[in-house]
């Protein structure tokens, strides 16, 4: 057999050894064991969230990456069929398979966008506020125990883009009106602005909200933006 045949098919191999290796360990970015149940990679994850959200980390320069990663191990791992493809070649025959292109967004479902801020630059503009919904969620004893994760379905109306304008952004000014000559009249005038118009859909929404172990009767679990839509 020809040598320089042999040492390039051994050179193939060890490359492709090595971009395999190359890929994310999602398990470890997630501190789970390969064995870890849904449940378990579900509390990882949350937990993991808080403590690596950019907001909160802003001294690390790799605070964005590491979030990333983060959210790249749930939505394989969360997933039965990518966690079994994972498992099996990787994350390079996901991605090649079209079953990975970052479109996901795990805090849209997982916890109502996690109801977690923690702040960073002045608003410039309040953002308007719906009001309040206010759920009672009823556990087992044994879920209070040993914890457990519920999923919470209900209808909300989402606006979405409509035909025409809208008067938005109303507010009052003060004016000046000529009266004559020397003379002049101080009114206050509303004044809007014209947005594009909005109609409101209703669009069935699921939640997922952890029953941490050791939970009270009464305790709360907030959902940010996932109340009234303001009008």
């Amino acid at each position: 057999m020809n040598v320089n045949f042999v040492c390039a098919f051994i050179l193939f191999n060890l490359i492709s050894i090595t971009l395999v290796l190359a890929g994310r360990d999602f398990y470890k970015i997630l501190g789970v064991s390969k064995a870890a149940s849904l449940h378990e990679i579900k509390k990882a994850y949350r937990r993991l969230a808080k403590e690596l959200h950019p907001d909160k980390n802003q001294d690390d320069p790799n605070s964005s990456q590491k979030f990333q990663d983060l959210g790249a191990a749930y939505e394989v791992l969360s997933d039965e069929e990518k966690r079994k493809k994972y498992d099996r070649c990787g994350e390079d025959c996901l991605q090649k398979d079209g079953m990975m292109d970052g479109s996901m967004d795990p805090f849209a479902s997982f916890f109502g966008d996690f109801g977690f801020h923690f702040g960073g630059g002045e608003q410039k503009h309040e953002t308007p506020k719906g009001a309040d919904l206010v759920m009672d969620v009823y556990v087992t004893l044994e879920d209070l125990y040993s914890g457990t994760f519920i999923e919470i379905t209900r209808n909300k109306p989402v606006m979405k883009p409509a035909k025409g304008t809208r008067k938005c952004n109303c507010r009052q000014e003060m004016i000046t009106k000529n009266m004559g000559p020397g003379r002049f009249h101080m009114i206050q005038q509303t004044v809007c602005d014209e947005c594009p118009n909005v109609k409101l859909v209703n669009e069935e929404r699921t939640l997922e909200m952890e029953v941490e172990s050791g939970m009270v009767d009464g305790q709360e679990a907030r959902f940010t933006a996932e109340g009234e839509t303001p009008i």
